[in-house]
């Protein structure tokens, strides 16, 4: 059985490549944008707009994974127009590796998955670590070291640490502002949007705007908390920006906690403090954004729909079904099923195959037989062009099957 389920796996796992490509394309894309008007952004609508744009990237990564329209859909752009997108996302969920090459890509890929979470989880251990025994008074923790926290950390019910010295090292002032600063970061699931990063950048471990990415992500959700509660305290900025200066930096980064005193930009934080936003602006700002997320992700679902349709192939088959010889054509794209019958009833053959390209001419016929609506085989035949490949099969009543197949490009010209 094990070894069964060995030699299935490349079949199992090579459809995972296309899928996970075309996601990872649509996420570069999506990220490539954000960082590029994550800046305008703030400028033009405050902080919590800029944050809320990142939003965008899972939104387009998992639009790409959606099943496609039918062909014809009112959903889909025509080809022309989505060429730029059909380059970009595409070509690259289409590669032209073996069904064994795919499968090492894959493990590969599940291997730097498991490494990045582990990691991941190592850096949140330690810094929890780092904390030492929390002492829970007035509805925070006090960490045992000075320098811990002030941070949020949990996931479903989050909790503020602050450093040991807390009541000594910053006044009543700039304790209420801290408190209100991880609060904020509380009412907005930030830990949770921390986690869902953490969890994409595992994902796409290989994919090094991730990783720029999700550093940019957590500057802006620290800017955009930041002037939340400027807004709800406008005259303190002197006050918060004391409190910035008093909080050391941690030796620890935590991935999935609100740190107040994490390696972000310390000047960049200070100087948005005196930048107000009208609530006018920060309404359309987000407006923009909803509609800029809903029209990207669309597009990063539309785009697979409009996608070159695959190779064109000839499949002649030589075949012998309880001793009779038939020799039918069937005309089929790489990616694309195509099926056949033999038979009626308890006694009907069903094939179906699918074609997918492989360097050096050759061509990989993935197969699934049945009789009678009973499954038989799926077997795998990697096979030259215009070289045969016999798939034989045999039934406990003496009913057998045998397929000689050969397979042929069909030119355009040859297709019209």
């Amino acid at each position: 059985m094990a070894s069964e389920l060995w030699t299935a796996l490349p079949a199992l796992l090579s459809p995972v490549l296309p899928p996970l490509l075309r996601a990872s394309c649509a996420l570069s894309l999506a990220a490539i944008a954000v960082m590029a008007l994550r800046l305008p952004l703030r400028r033009c609508f405050g902080a919590g707009v800029a944050y809320a744009a990142w939003l965008a990237v899972p939104l387009c990564a998992l639009a790409a994974l959606l099943p496609a329209a039918p062909t014809g859909s009112l959903l889909v752009l025509p080809a022309a127009a989505m060429q730029p997108l059909t380059t970009g996302i595409a070509s690259l969920a289409s590669p032209s590796a073996s069904p064994g090459q795919a499968y090492l890509i894959v493990l590969a890929w599940m291997a730097g998955v498991l490494l990045a979470a582990a990691l991941q989880i190592s850096r949140q251990r330690a810094y929890v670590r780092s904390m030492g025994a929390a002492a829970r008074r007035g509805g925070i923790a006090y960490a045992e070291s000075p320098h811990a926290g002030p941070a949020l950390v949990g996931l479903w019910r989050p909790l503020i640490i602050v450093p040991s010295d807390f009541d000594r090292r910053y006044t009543a002032k700039e304790r209420q502002l801290i408190l209100a600063h991880e609060r904020t970061h509380a009412r907005r699931h930030d830990p949770l949007a921390n986690a869902a990063c953490a969890a994409l950048r595992c994902l796409n471990w290989f994919n090094p705007l991730l990783h720029i990415a999700e550093r940019l992500m957590r500057a802006d959700q620290e800017l955009a908390c930041d002037a939340e509660v400027v807004r709800r305290h406008p005259n303190s900025r002197r006050s918060y920006a004391d409190a910035m200066l008093k909080t050391q930096l941690s030796a620890n980064d935590a991935p999935f906690a609100c740190q107040w005193q994490s390696n972000h930009p310390l000047k960049e934080r200070v100087m948005n403090l005196n930048r107000t936003t009208p609530q006018a602006l920060r309404i359309a700002g987000s407006t923009l954004i909803a509609a800029a997320m809903t029209t990207g992700s669309w597009a990063a679902w539309a785009a697979q729909n409009s996608a070159p349709e695959g190779q064109l192939y000839d499949i002649a088959m030589q075949m012998k079904v309880n001793g009779d010889t038939i020799s039918p054509h069937l005309h089929t794209r790489s990616g694309t099923p195509a099926a056949m019958r033999v038979g009626e009833g308890a006694q009907q053959w069903r094939a179906e195959f699918t074609l997918k390209p492989v360097d050096g001419g050759q061509v990989y016929i993935a197969s699934n037989v049945s009789r009678g609506g009973k499954p038989v085989g799926k077997p795998g035949v990697l096979v030259a062009l215009g070289q045969p490949a016999t798939v034989k099969f045999n039934q406990d009543d003496s009913a057998g099957m045998e397929m000689q197949l050969t397979v042929t490009e069909i030119t355009k010209q040859g297709a019209k």
